[in-house]
């Protein structure tokens, strides 16, 4: 969903016009906060499938064990022989470590509101510093509706009407966008997933199945 916060404007122009407008934008506002909550819970309850759907490999679930990819087949040796290489990084391999970002994307602040010592209020008492801990992790993902729509004006000196331009990407009256049509071109060309695969992909990551015709 767009969450469309009121600008001062908004507030300005309710309170010149009473009461009754301030408790309209307000419910506009608390009714946007329950959609948004809705939206939420079920972005997490898909993320909760979708993990459990990978943890599932065919000795915990009926399936065969082809089903499980070459990354889940339990083996019974090495195929490497002993001596070849040691495990864990290789002499010469430059490390990556996850390093914390000078510029966050988002800060929430953690209050302290009691001495852990003595249990005394701090409530009001002046911050003497803050400690940092940084955590890196993918904005909730979904599909975004944009409405395109152009203006039809009518001449006042012909009569005749005119019509705004789309983009030139616009074609169709209903249409994917281009990233729709990158992820189904990457899923399904660089790494090969079978269409009606890439079909569940997209519904587990963002609550929308592309048909397998489209993909």
């Amino acid at each position: 969903m767009h969450f469309q916060t009121p600008t001062d404007q908004d507030i300005h122009t309710a309170f010149e016009q009473g009461e009754a407008a301030v408790k309209d934008l307000v419910h506009a506002l608390a009714t946007q906060i329950e959609e948004l909550a809705q939206h939420l819970t079920k972005q997490g309850e898909a993320l909760q499938a979708l993990q459990a759907r990978l943890a599932k490999n065919s000795r915990n679930r009926s399936k065969p064990p082809s089903s499980d990819g070459y990354g889940k087949v339990k083996r019974t040796e090495s195929l490497r022989k002993s001596g070849e290489k040691p495990t864990g990084g290789q002499p010469g391999h430059e490390g990556h470590t996850l390093s914390a970002s000078d510029d966050p994307d988002r800060i929430e602040m953690h209050g302290v509101e009691r001495c852990v010592h003595c249990q005394a209020a701090l409530v009001g008492i002046e911050v003497a510093g803050y400690e940092e801990r940084q955590g890196f992790d993918m904005p909730a993902l979904r599909i975004e509706v944009t409405a395109h729509r152009t203006e039809i004006k009518v001449c006042p000196g012909c009569g005749h009407p005119s019509t705004g331009l789309f983009p030139d990407a616009v074609t169709h009256a209903v249409q994917y966008g281009p990233t729709v049509a990158a992820w189904a071109s990457y899923f399904t060309n660089h790494h090969h997933t079978p269409v009606e695969r890439t079909t569940e992909i997209f519904e587990d990551l963002v609550q929308h199945r592309v048909s397998e015709a489209t993909v």
